[in-house]
């Protein structure tokens, strides 16, 4: 599979140039820390940028991007979140892997609910990450124990009805999970 995340950081690096007039690198991009247990987004920014980074973020969502819902600033940081679009992306791309894993909780939990038909990724933060998890780890070649409790978590947010709504719309997402589970880079 492509590397995705060059292909996102160098058309992220583009736009948020674009907009806020400042030099933007794609290495100048990071993993957020989720310290707090509050999503920080996919990627931050934190690079000085002219007119604060308040002012940045204001720009950056005025302006449209196909891979990024959203832009915030947080402590001086820009924190991107990524559009649905792009999450449905990273699906189709995923299930392409030939890549068949199977035996571990886990994988045995993405199966039952890949059975659950095709479908795009829900509009959910937890199923959003839980994905993108998913991809950072195949991306590193390893699960880490956190990795693999943001996806056997993906749907615990929610409960009753719609808990069970929610995982009938985890088709796509599990399917492409089970995929990067079982694929090397």
């Amino acid at each position: 599979m492509e590397d995705l995340f060059a292909s996102l950081t160098r058309s992220l690096a583009v736009w948020a140039e674009a907009c806020t007039g400042a030099p933007v690198a794609p290495g100048d991009f990071r993993l957020p820390r989720d310290t707090e247990g509050a999503s920080l987004g996919q990627l931050s920014l934190g690079i000085f940028v002219r007119g604060g980074a308040a002012e940045a973020a204001r720009k950056l969502n005025e302006a449209l991007c196909p891979q990024v819902r959203e832009v915030r600033e947080r402590n001086g940081w820009l924190l991107f979140f990524l559009s649905k679009d792009w999450f449905d992306g990273l699906i189709d791309r995923a299930k392409a892997l030939d890549a068949h894993p199977g035996g571990t909780y886990l994988e045995n939990r993405m199966g039952i609910l890949a059975r659950k038909g095709d479908a795009p990724c829900p509009d959910a933060e937890d199923v959003q990450r839980a994905l993108w998890t998913a991809y950072l780890a195949y991306r590193r070649g390893f699960w880490r124990e956190a990795d693999e409790r943001a996806v056997l978590t993906m749907t615990h947010g929610v409960t009753g009805r719609e808990r069970i709504a929610l995982e009938n719309r985890c088709g796509g997402a599990a399917a492409a999970i089970l995929k990067l589970r079982g694929e090397k880079p």
